[in-house]
């Protein structure tokens, strides 16, 4: 029976009728407190200290547990971390990476050719041509930040520690083309489950082509390429105006071109790139730079002709299972439209686009990454 306390008349009427049980109850209570009191106290004492000293046992493994798993994460951690590092490489040049004979000027047999990895678990192998002058660290930001696996090469040469190394004297635009199919083809071998993506920033999307008359050429040494992005590759003279200039230039007396070269920005940002560019190609072997430069220019036809840059991008698509794109920045929006009318011609669409950025922004991690991904996604 559930009695409700708000009902004094019944409550009272309760305890008057159980009083005599009530009071032997608590007599009887009195007492064995009074008998047992010492026994009760150290029950009391022991059932305190245990649970206490439970609580503090399980909270002491929760710790334990907690704080060996926050260490495994973190040596976890550390570890990918190690593994997605950006780590310094170099390819043996051997006599076989050549199907022709070299020049005897080319001394390569027995020098390396150096690249930057970061690996992933990523099925997509991104391989990166930097710039005339330049070299693989100019791609480190979108390394660092790009999901796929990616490999930077550095030009024969064209390393800043290899600046005075009597052993890397300047060699030709085709030996050059010869080392990175054979660094493709040995990245190829290494990984060969993954889709290979090749990107060339500027002349380095000038050596694509060149690779791809190689690979025609040549097919038995042509890799699976699955897609390429070119960034600013040239179309003629017309855009070389920084290339053109370091082919004349003097690696004896070479301060009055770079100079020359410091001017020919029209706007701040130019000015701050070409500032940059000149400091970082300042450090390398600038005689190299020159042969460099100089075969570039005669491999490309005069001013206002764009037939040339055409078929070459035909046969780069030859060779490209996959998709090819080709971004230009606003330094070409003046032939832009005369380029791609004459690429449709061809049968060429849904490869050129414009940008709305400078030459050097093509580099930038947060642009390069999204561009790559646009173009793995088709």
């Amino acid at each position: 029976m559930i009695i409700d306390p708000s009902e004094p008349g019944r409550f009272s009427a309760l305890l008057t009728r159980y009083r005599p049980a009530l009071a032997a109850a608590g007599g009887l209570a009195g007492l064995l407190i009074g008998v047992y009191s010492d026994q009760a106290r150290s029950m009391i004492g022991w059932t305190g200290s245990h649970v206490l000293a439970g609580g503090t046992l399980v909270a002491l493994a929760a710790v334990a547990v907690f704080s060996l798993a926050w260490w495994a994460r973190g040596r976890l951690e550390r570890s990918r971390a190690r593994g997605r590092a950006i780590v310094a490489r170099s390819f043996d040049i051997h006599p076989d990476d050549f199907d022709d004979d070299l020049p005897s000027d080319h001394a390569v047999i027995g020098r390396e050719l150096r690249y930057l990895e970061r690996r992933t678990s990523s099925s997509h192998l991104v391989v990166l041509l930097h710039g005339l002058g330049l070299d693989a660290s100019d791609f480190r930001p979108f390394m660092n930040a790009a999901p796929q696996h990616t490999v930077g090469i550095t030009t024969f040469g064209h390393n800043t520690a290899e600046a005075t190394d009597g052993r890397y004297r300047a060699i030709g635009l085709a030996t050059h083309a010869d080392l990175i199919s054979g660094a493709i083809n040995n990245l190829s071998r290494q990984y060969p489950h993954k889709k290979i993506t090749l990107v060339g920033f500027s002349v380095g999307a000038d050596m694509l082509f060149r690779l791809a008359e190689l690979w025609t050429d040549h097919p038995d040494r042509r890799p699976p390429i699955s897609s390429a992005l070119l960034l600013d590759p040239n179309i003629n003279h017309s855009t070389m105006i920084i290339t053109g200039r370091m082919a004349r230039l003097n690696p004896d007396e070479p301060l009055a071109e770079l100079l020359r070269v410091a001017h020919t920005p029209s706007s701040l940002i130019e000015f701050q790139n070409i500032c940059e560019y000149l400091h970082k190609i300042s450090e390398k072997d600038l005689d190299q730079i020159r042969r460099y430069a100089a075969d570039l220019w005669e491999y490309w036809e005069p001013d206002g002709r764009y037939d040339l840059f055409v078929r070459r991008l035909e046969r780069l698509q030859s060779v490209c299972r996959g998709g090819l794109r080709v971004l230009f920045s606003t330094h070409f929006e003046h032939h832009f439209n005369d380029v791609m009318s004459l690429a449709r011609q061809r049968g060429l669409r849904q490869v050129f686009d414009l940008r709305r950025v400078d030459h050097f922004e093509l580099l930038r991690e947060t642009f390069l990454t999204h561009e790559v991904d646009t173009l793995l996604r088709r």
